[in-house]
């Protein structure tokens, strides 16, 4: 079975603070490394997996480059450009493999860089090569709908899951989808598109240390839980 990695790293850092507003996302320094490093680091320990492809802004693939070549992984990453939306850099990915189809695909965003090899591992295997599925941790927060100014309903949170990434698709299915998609890209993840479709979609529960970089803060949480797995600052192994 042949599975094919695509890691969307495309997007501008803006709500990471202003220091940041002319990087990359994918390349904002946690521990010292940038963002998109302990993702490679983690799907490259992983031998079943073929290939990654990854979306990057345009005009930084030299750049991307040249960081893809410092850091030696033993998996091969084909850069491809991003697009103005989530869904577009997916889609550019697929678009990148149809010449050499892969069975599946894991799409993943650069942003959740504390992304584990144990989270990977077991998704593939729920999946069983067959079905999509995504991992998510539950919603521990009281939910309720509201229009701006006031409540307007409550929601059960028991059965709320909070959807995560990699999210792993057949390939094929997913490219017809992305292919066939009406109502431009509003969707933001991949398995909108499969549960709109009437498509079954695995769920994997797991803890919520999965998290996903978007603000300031969430730079020293990912860092405190990448520290307890054993990750050190390369600034102070530098010194």
């Amino acid at each position: 079975m042949k599975i094919v990695t695509c890691i969307v790293a495309a997007g501008q850092g803006t709500r990471l603070g202003d220091e940041f507003d002319n990087l990359p996302k994918s390349l904002v320094p946690v521990l010292g490394r940038p963002m998109l490093y302990y993702s490679l680091a983690a799907f490259d320990s992983i031998d079943s997996l073929d290939s990654f492809v990854a979306a990057v802004p345009p005009s930084d693939q030299e750049k991307f480059r040249s960081l893809l070549k410092a850091w030696g992984f033993s998996h091969k990453v084909n850069l491809v450009d991003g697009g103005d939306t989530r869904a577009e850099s997916v889609r550019n990915t697929l678009k990148a493999i149809r010449e050499n189809p892969p069975d599946i695909v894991l799409i993943h965003d650069a942003a959740r860089a504390c992304v584990s090899i144990e989270l990977i591992e077991d998704l593939i295997d729920i999946s069983a090569g067959k079905f999509a599925a995504v991992p998510a941790h539950a919603a521990v927060d009281t939910l309720r709908m509201h229009d701006g100014d006031k409540i307007t309903g409550e929601l059960d949170r028991s059965n709320i899951a909070c959807l995560e990434t990699p999210q792993l698709f057949p390939y094929a299915k997913l490219l017809e989808l992305h292919e066939n998609a009406s109502g431009g890209d509003e969707y933001t993840d991949d398995t909108t598109l499969f549960t709109r479709a009437g498509e079954d979609v695995k769920v994997l529960l797991h803890d919520d240390s999965n998290m996903k970089i978007t603000r300031p803060e969430d730079i020293s949480a990912a860092e405190g839980i990448l520290y307890g797995r054993g990750w050190v600052d390369a600034n102070e192994e530098e010194d």
